[in-house]
C-alpha cells in the first residue's frame, strides 16, 4: 500500500515537471518575449484650458507625433492596435516661451513600455495680446472720366488686433480695400478690414475689433481752367510789361459739380510791379473759390514778368509802296512829283521797334472828292497795335493829280 502511494506521488511530480518543462518551451520557444516599436503615436495635450485661462497660445507644435517600443509575449504584441496606447502631455502651469515638456505612455497590463521617442516635447507658448493699429484706405480702379475722390471718412479709423505675441506682432499694416472703377457719384459703404504682414501677406489666427469700416466718400467733378495773373503797379519810366507767362498756363480743380461748372479761369494773387525794369520770374498763389481745391496739392506755379526798354526809332518809307485811295477812275497821278521817301518816328518795345520794317508798314493818302490840280494831301500811317506813331516828315505831300485825257 505505502509502496503504491509513493509510487502515485512520484508520477504526479513527474508530470508536473513534465508539464513546468512544456510549459517553458511554449513560452520561449513558441510564444517568446519580444518588442515592437510603434510609430507616429499623436501626444494628447492636457489641460488646455489652463492655455485659455492663463491668455496663452501654443504655437508649436500644434500636433506631437512619438515612437513607442512595447516589450511582452509576441501573442500580447499582435493584439495591440496603436489606439491603445496613449500618449499625453500635460500643459498645465508653463510660461510663455520654449518649454520641455515630458510625455507619459499608457499601455495594456500585458505590455510594458520600454522606451518612448522623444520623451520630451519642446513646446512654444505665446502671451495673447492687444495692439491698435490705424486702418489705411486703398482704392483700386479709376473713376469716371471728369470725376475724382474726395476726402473719405473712415469709421473707425482704428481696429484692435489680438492674438498671439508672435501673429500680433508681425502685423505690418491694416486696409481696407475700396473699388472706384467707373463710379461718378458720392459713395457709402461697408468693407472688411485685412490685416497684412509685410511681405503683403494676410495674418490668420487673430481677432479684429471691429471687422468691418464705414467708408464715405464724395466724388468730385474735375476740369482744366487757365490761369490769369493779376497785377498792380507801374512799371519805371521807359519801360513797359510786354506780357506775363504763367507756368504751367492752366490748372486741373476738382470739387462739386454745381460749383466748378461756372469757374472759366482762375487768378494770381496780386503781383506788385511797381518800378520794375528787367524781366522777373516769380513764384505766386492761385486764389481757390471756396469748395475749389487744386488736383495736384504739391504744385508750385510760377510766373515770368517779361518787360522792355521802350524806344524811339525813325523809319524811312519808300513813296513807291504809297498807297492812294479815293482816286477819281478818270484821274491818275503823277508819280514824278512826289518826294522819294517819308520818314516816321515810331515807340515801342525794344524787340517790336527793332524787328519792325517797311514791310510791316501801310501808309496811303485819302483822294476823296479831289479834281485835278496840285495838292497838299495828309500821309495816313497804319502800323501794329503795340507800336505807337510819334511823326510823320513830312506830315503831307504835294499830290498832282491829272486828268487821263491830258496825258
Amino acid at each position: 500500500m505505502n509502496k503504491a502511494k509513493k509510487n502515485n506521488i512520484t508520477i504526479k511530480i513527474l508530470s508536473l515537471l513534465i508539464a513546468f518543462f512544456m510549459w517553458t518551451y511554449v513560452m520561449n520557444e513558441v510564444n517568446p518575449r519580444t518588442t515592437q516599436p510603434f510609430s507616429n503615436i499623436k501626444v494628447t495635450y492636457l489641460n488646455q484650458n489652463y492655455l485659455s485661462e492663463a491668455e496663452l497660445e501654443l504655437m508649436e507644435p500644434k500636433e506631437a507625433k512619438v515612437t513607442v517600443k512595447l516589450a511582452g509575449r509576441r501573442s500580447d504584441i499582435k493584439t495591440i492596435n496603436p489606439n491603445d496606447i496613449i500618449v499625453q502631455a500635460d500643459l498645465y502651469g508653463y510660461p510663455e516661451g520654449m518649454s520641455r515638456v515630458p510625455v507619459e505612455v499608457k499601455v495594456p497590463e500585458n505590455v510594458t513600455v520600454e522606451s518612448v521617442s522623444p520623451q520630451y516635447i519642446q513646446l512654444k507658448l505665446d502671451s495673447i495680446i492687444t495692439k491698435e493699429f490705424k486702418i489705411s484706405l486703398r482704392t483700386t480702379g479709376k473713376t469716371e472720366e471728369g470725376h475724382t475722390p474726395g476726402d473719405v471718412d473712415v469709421r473707425p479709423s482704428t481696429v484692435l488686433i489680438k492674438g498671439p505675441r508672435t501673429w500680433v506682432n508681425s502685423v505690418d499694416k491694416v486696409v481696407t480695400i475700396l473699388d472706384l472703377t467707373n463710379v461718378n457719384s458720392d459713395i457709402k459703404t461697408s468693407r472688411p478690414v485685412r490685416v497684412l504682414n509685410d511681405k503683403e501677406e494676410e495674418v490668420r489666427n487673430i481677432t479684429k475689433e471691429p471687422s468691418t469700416v464705414e467708408i464715405t466718400m464724395p466724388i468730385l467733378g474735375t476740369k482744366s481752367v487757365p490761369i490769369n495773373p493779376r497785377i498792380k503797379g507801374t512799371p519805371l519810366e521807359g519801360y513797359s510789361i510786354t506780357d506775363i507767362q504763367m507756368n504751367p498756363t492752366s490748372v486741373f480743380i476738382k470739387g462739386r459739380k454745381e460749383i466748378i461748372k461756372d469757374i472759366e479761369f482762375l487768378e494770381t494773387d496780386t503781383l506788385d510791379v511797381e518800378l520794375i525794369s528787367k524781366t522777373k520770374e516769380v513764384p505766386v498763389n492761385i486764389v481757390l473759390p471756396e469748395g475749389v481745391e487744386l488736383m495736384d496739392v504739391d504744385l508750385s506755379p510760377m510766373a515770368k514778368i517779361n518787360v522792355e526798354k521802350i524806344i524811339e526809332k525813325d523809319v524811312e518809307l519808300d513813296t513807291s509802296k504809297l498807297t492812294f485811295i479815293n482816286l477819281d477812275t478818270n484821274h491818275v497821278i503823277d508819280k514824278d512829283s512826289l518826294p522819294e521817301t517819308i520818314t516816321i518816328t515810331i515807340r515801342g518795345t525794344e524787340s517790336k521797334v527793332e524787328a519792325l520794317t517797311d514791310r510791316d508798314v501801310t501808309f496811303y493818302c485819302d483822294l476823296s472828292g479831289l479834281e485835278a490840280g496840285n495838292h497838299d494831301v495828309n500821309i495816313k500811317v497804319i502800323l501794329h497795335e503795340d507800336i505807337e506813331l510819334i511823326q510823320i516828315v513830312p506830315e503831307a505831300i504835294q499830290v498832282t493829280i491829272q486828268d487821263q485825257d491830258e496825258i
